[in-house]
């Protein structure tokens, strides 16, 4: 007890420095900790915790869009892109037609909804948090703070429909040129009037890359005019970026 005792006095005698050196050797000697043992001097025991995220249980598959359909059976661990080429060949809406453009986007903004903005009381707050979370970004508890995060994440939209239907990791992409190129594949189109619906989620996720007009082409527009390019109020898929006005 009597050397115990001395030895905390000594101990309170050293400098700083020495102080915090004979404290990891007395508190483990085999295996020193200098990390655990100086966030206990400085006051703290563990790291500052990160915004937690509440982990929900997937929505009953009788949310799902893919169940609103007669005479077609919804697998709600299919990937989206399988689950709508299967929707679609049922209700036989041609790849390519602006049908099948406006279904899928429905489909798309729905299952969106479904999965992230779910909860009418603080909806779009939650579900922004919820896409933080996924694309591996700092949750914030302020929706305008969620989206500047996300404002320059290179992301597809089926993509974080997929990471809850199929439970698979968001992939980032760091190639801005890659990115736009995979985003322009024609079966990537969507159309902005639909995205638009239901609150605007889907809308909110959307960037333009479709490529301007030349002047005196049909629907093209000035440069700097301010007008959409493109035809039939088309959008090509995906960036996530702040909500539109």
């Amino acid at each position: 007890m009597t050397t115990t005792k001395n030895a905390r006095q000594t101990q309170l005698s050293l400098p700083t420095s020495t102080q915090r050196r004979v404290g990891i050797e007395a508190a483990n000697p085999q295996t020193p900790d200098q990390t655990s043992f100086q966030s206990t001097i400085l006051g703290s025991t563990n790291p500052a915790p990160e915004m937690p995220i509440k982990q929900e249980s997937p929505p009953p598959a009788s949310q799902s869009h893919f169940a609103k359909f007669q005479d077609f059976t919804p697998n709600a661990d299919a990937p989206f892109e399988h689950e709508f080429a299967r929707l679609a060949s049922s209700q036989d809406w041609k790849p390519g037609s602006q049908q099948y453009t406006r279904e899928r986007t429905i489909a798309l903004r729905q299952e969106l909804i479904t999965h992230y903005f779910c909860k009418p009381e603080d909806a779009k707050l939650q579900g922004y948090q919820a896409l933080c979370h996924e694309v591996g970004l700092p949750v914030s508890d302020s929706q305008a703070e969620c989206k500047k995060r996300l404002k320059n994440t290179l992301v597809n939209i089926v993509d974080l429909i997929d990471a809850r239907r199929t439970q698979c990791r968001v992939k980032v992409w760091n190639d801005f040129t890659a990115f736009r190129q995979y985003t322009l594949q024609p079966r990537h189109r969507i159309d902005t009037r639909e995205a638009k619906k239901d609150g605007g989620y889907l809308a909110s996720l959307l960037r333009n890359f479709s490529p301007r007009r030349r002047l005196g082409e049909r629907g093209g527009t000035r440069r700097g005019s301010g007008s959409r390019s493109g035809s039939s109020g088309f959008y090509e898929q995906v960036v996530i970026k702040t909500e539109p006005a």
